[in-house]
């Protein structure tokens, strides 16, 4: 490990929260070098939470696999004796804010990080899993050729570094309907976009900027809400999707948009009449908000209800007009007590005006509305 006393960085010195801090960048191989790979013992029990392995991997494997990454700074406390900052001037000799730092100390154990522990694992065990397989040689280098930026702030009581580690760790994270409309590598994200502009049923009707429809809104389902239904319409209520059949939706997406379609805008008006009201233009939006009153068809979790159905009924290629015939002929008034198929199916109550979104009861409704449905064909 080499010694901290020689390491010397160009950074940018500011002030934050009273204290100097220094931002600086490493390429990732001089990361891997010269920070400190452990964190103390005392740092993990007072001032960071425990290290998991497996998170860390998730970290390397997004390193390994993806050449446009994105990794957040290091954050590192250092005590005050162990930098120097020595600014650039000025033409008039005025002293700049930005400078060569130099870390002084014997040890890593002059600086502590309390906040990217699983980022700088992942830094070491992806160049290590690179270093010796010679057909990932170009990946090395281009990580090499990457660096991180590290923030240092001039601190090093372990109960200040506690606290600091639970406000950063205070950031918002980010709401589903953003997930849903900048996470492009989702195939289903992909295809609730497509049908938000070309579906009849759903163009104009989606909301993008909440991630639930309140209602006195115009829209019928959120984007996140739609990406999510429309999973549930390829592989069912309980199914998953892993990385390798995602990357075949990728591969298909039109095929993937087409089955969606379908289902938007000929099964749905088929099996509700709400649905084919707005298609049909017949419904205006400006009406969806009093018809929430009268029919739980504008509902997210019954619109996922009938797309769990929809995969159920047809995964062994039955035609749908059955089914959509059923719901078709069935009450989604609110309040409507026994008889009315969603109550029977237990997903609203007997006096209910809006339906359950537990897993465990969505699921079962949609198991009961299927086998009520193949009951009454026959």
């Amino acid at each position: 490990m080499p010694d901290l006393k020689d390491l010397r960085l160009p950074a940018h010195r500011f002030r934050q929260g009273g204290r100097d801090v220094y931002a600086c960048v490493l390429d990732l191989p001089s990361l891997n070098a010269r920070l400190p790979d452990r964190i103390d013992d005392r740092v993990v029990r007072e001032a960071n939470r425990q290290l998991t392995p497996s998170h860390a991997r998730r970290i390397q494997a997004y390193l390994a696999e993806r050449d446009d990454w994105v990794l957040s700074a290091l954050m590192l406390g250092v005590p005050a004796d162990a930098v120097e900052f020595r600014p650039y001037v000025e033409g008039d000799g005025a002293p700049m804010h930005v400078g060569e730092l130099w870390i002084q100390g014997e040890s890593p154990a002059s600086m502590k990080m309390f906040d990217g522990q699983h980022r700088r694992r992942a830094i070491k065990d992806v160049l290590a899993e690179l270093e010796f397989n010679v057909r990932r040689a170009n990946k090395l280098s281009a990580l090499g050729a990457c660096s991180l930026p590290i923030m240092l702030y001039v601190e090093d009581d372990i109960a200040a570094l506690r606290q600091m580690f639970a406000d950063a760790a205070q950031t918002k994270s980010i709401e589903a309907n953003v997930v849903a409309r900048f996470d492009l590598r989702d195939p289903f994200n992909l295809a609730a976009l497509w049908l938000e502009e070309n579906s009849v049923l759903f163009a104009g009707r989606v909301e993008k900027e909440r991630a639930s429809v309140p209602r006195t809104s115009e829209c019928i389902i959120a984007i996140n809400q739609l990406s999510v239904t429309l999973k549930t319409l390829e592989v069912g209520y309980r199914g998953r999707v892993s990385k390798d059949l995602s990357s075949q939706y990728m591969l298909a997406l039109d095929d993937l948009n087409e089955r969606c379609w379908s289902w938007s805008d000929d099964f749905m008006p088929a099996a509700r009449e709400e649905y084919e009201g707005l298609v049909a233009g017949d419904i205006d939006n400006s009406e969806i908000p009093m018809n929430r009153a009268t029919s739980m068809a504008f509902n997210a979790t019954v619109i996922r209800l009938f797309a769990g159905c929809f995969y159920e009924w047809t995964k062994d290629g039955a035609p749908w007009e059955p089914l959509a015939q059923f719901i078709r002929s069935a009450s989604l008034e609110p309040a409507s007590g026994p008889g009315a198929l969603l109550v029977d199916a237990g997903l609203v109550a007997e006096d209910g005006i809006t339906p359950f979104a537990r897993a465990q009861l969505v699921g079962a409704a949609i198991e009961y509305i299927v086998r009520q449905a193949k009951s009454a064909r026959g």
